[in-house]
Parts: C-alpha cells; structure tokens; sequence
C-alpha cells in the first residue's frame, strides 16, 4: 500500500485534442469515453424536446419523480436513494456526510476517489491490485491489510480502468466481514449496466440487509448522456438524508430530473446493450491480442486495459500517434500502480473497432 499522490486526468476530452491537433472535434473517433456506442435513447431525446418549454422553470430540488421511477427501476425504497449532477456529486456528497478517517482504495482505479478522499481530509491508503494476477480482487488479502482504523473501503465493480467484475460471493464476504468491524463498503456501479448480466451483477440489494454498504451508479455510461450529468448513491436512510441535508439546490438539472421516466420502457435499449456487448467486447478484444506487440486484458465491461509490451513505445507515443490518424486513447499511465506502458479502450462499433485494431497494428509493426 502508498499514499503517493497521483494526477487527476480522465478520457473525453476531444476538445483539448482537437484544440492540440488543429482538428475539429466530430471528426475525433474517441475511444477514451466508455460511452454506450448505441447512443442516446430515442426515449430520452423525446423527453428532451418535450420539456423545453419547462426551461422557464426551477427543476424539482427534492428529484420526487426521478427517485420514484428509479426505486421502481431497482426494487428500492425511495428514501434510500439520493440523486445527484452526475455520481462525481454523489461521491463528494457521501465523503462529506460519512467523513472517514481512513479509506482503502483497490487500485488502479477511478482517479476521483483519492480527490474526494482529499477534499474532506480523508487518509487514502491503496491495496494493489497485480497484473500477475489479472487485477482481481483478492478479498482475503484486503482483509489481512486492514488495520484499526481504517473505516471504510470503496471500490468500483467492474473496475475502471482493469474492467474486471468482482465476485458477488467474493464481494458479500467483505461486506460481512466490514460490517462486524464498523466499516463502510462502498461500491460503484457506473458500468454495472455494461456487463453480459447487467443489473444481475449489482449488489444494490444488498443496501437492505447492511447498513454499511453504499452503492453509487449513473446514467451517464449506460444511456450514453455524459453531457447530462446524472447520478445516484443507494444507501441506509439515514445517511441518505444527511447528504440530502447537505446537497447544493437545483443541482440536477430539469432535463435530467425528467429522463428518469424513460427506465420502466428501456428493456429494448438494454437488450440490444447487452447484444452489443456480447458481439463486439469479444471480437474487438480477439483483434487486439492478435497485434503483436500489446497484452490486451480480458474484458467484462465496454472498456479494454492493454500493455504495450517488449519495446520503450509509450502510451503516450501511441495516443499521439493514434490522434495524427484521428483516434483518441486513454493514456492509462495516470491510473495508480499503472506505468507508461498502459492505455485504454472504449469498445465501439464493429467497424470503428476495426480502424483502431488497423491503425494500432501499423504503428506497432513499424516502432523505433
């Protein structure tokens, strides 16, 4: 475990590329943003347009008719969800309610956590998570790390940037384990819905049962809506309301406060996400472990760790190199325990996936 800072960086910014590389911003494939490639709902455009006029209007602070339609959505009390302008609130949100002394982050993983642990002064401690052992988590050994005081521990399932989905079993044992000690389990699920079985995966209701576990999701990835910002935390009542208590006014725009009606009619949308996922995580990762030169690590989310491997050939090379053809990677040398060496994909369509396989095997084939 290291407490060494890291730098905040994140994937989907095609406006910083496009202003660097004199390109205009649409004509930029983004493979940094593991967004839903199907693309936002017809539903939610709908209820788009049919709200502009409401615009002349305060959104509905307290969210009553999003928190219902996601209670509905899940199967949970609506006085155990909080809402929030993406789940990047919900996290600042949930820091600042439960102000833990000490948190453990498996790592690599979403940089903002260590940000929020920083913001409410949080020691943020780190469990590795190793190559050798495909970055799963193994829980017994989490365990064996903590020490007394150490109050709670927050994860992302399936893990960004690794995209490996943790054992439910797995998972249960630590919730167990942390609620005898008086530790806070905190999962996030923003890509949840992007895995072969979905919702099925979650540990949402589990919430039921242990007080101490917290669950934070997003329309964000799944609905394809990053420019929305929509997030929610499910957790035990009373903390709930004190991040209600707390939660700046208006914050969920009145759009988004309105998509909520389109989950009890989305099964379609989500069938054909799930059809997606099985057809092309599977071939675009067969692709990428045919290009000499790369580790590519098996997917169980839209999103593909990979290495390069056997060369000084940076990601940061490779990003630049992909943009001079107009792709955009993620550098994943900012991720913790990740070195220059690793960057990720989103999984897209079949023939965007195949122009980055081609371009990747053409600056490979000729490094230097």
């Amino acid at each position: 475990m290291t407490e060494e800072k890291y730098t905040r960086r994140h994937g989907g910014n095609i406006y910083e590329a496009a202003r660097e590389y004199g390109i205009p911003p649409d004509s930029i494939l983004d493979f940094s943003a593991s967004i839903n490639p199907l693309g936002v709902p017809k539903a939610i455009k709908d209820v788009i347009a049919s709200n502009v006029n409401s615009l002349s209007s305060y959104p509905d602070p307290e969210c009553t008719g999003l928190k219902e339609c996601i209670s509905n959505y899940l199967g949970v009390c609506g006085s155990r969800i909080i809402v929030g302008n993406g789940a990047l609130e919900v996290i600042f949100l949930l820091f600042e309610a439960l102000r833990p002394k000490r948190v453990l982050i498996p790592s690599p993983t979403f940089s903002e956590y260590e940000a929020a642990a920083a913001r409410y002064g949080t020691e943020a401690v780190y469990f590795e998570l190793r190559r050798k052992e495909g970055f799963r988590l193994n829980v017994d050994a989490l365990i064996e790390s903590l020490n007394d005081g150490t109050d709670a521990i927050l994860l992302c399932n399936p893990n960004n940037p690794t995209s490996v989905l943790y054992e439910r079993n797995e998972l249960v044992s630590l919730i167990k384990y942390a609620s005898r000690r008086g530790i806070n389990v905190i999962i996030d699920e923003a890509f949840i819905e992007l895995t072969a079985s979905g919702n099925k995966s979650s540990m949402v209701h589990y919430v039921n049962e242990y007080d101490n576990l917290f669950i934070i999701r997003a329309f964000t990835k799944v609905f394809a809506v990053p420019g929305l910002r929509l997030g929610y935390g499910i957790g035990n009542a009373g903390l709930i309301k004190k991040m209600w208590d707390s939660k700046l006014p208006w914050s969920v725009n009145l759009f988004a406060g309105d998509i909520g009606s389109v989950l009890k009619d989305e099964d379609g949308y989500l069938n054909r996400t799930a059809k997606w996922l099985g057809e092309e995580t599977g071939s675009f990762y067969t692709g990428l472990c045919g290009i000499e030169g790369l580790e590519a690590f098996a997917p169980s989310s839209n999103f593909i760790l990979v290495r390069i491997r056997g060369t000084n050939f940076t990601a940061q090379r490779l990003k630049h190199e992909m943009l001079l053809r107009g792709i955009l990677i993620r550098d994943a040398s900012s991720f913790r325990f990740l070195d220059s060496s690793y960057f990720r994909l989103a999984v897209k369509d079949r023939e965007s996936n195949a122009r980055a396989v081609e371009a990747l095997g053409q600056i490979l084939q000729r490094k230097d």
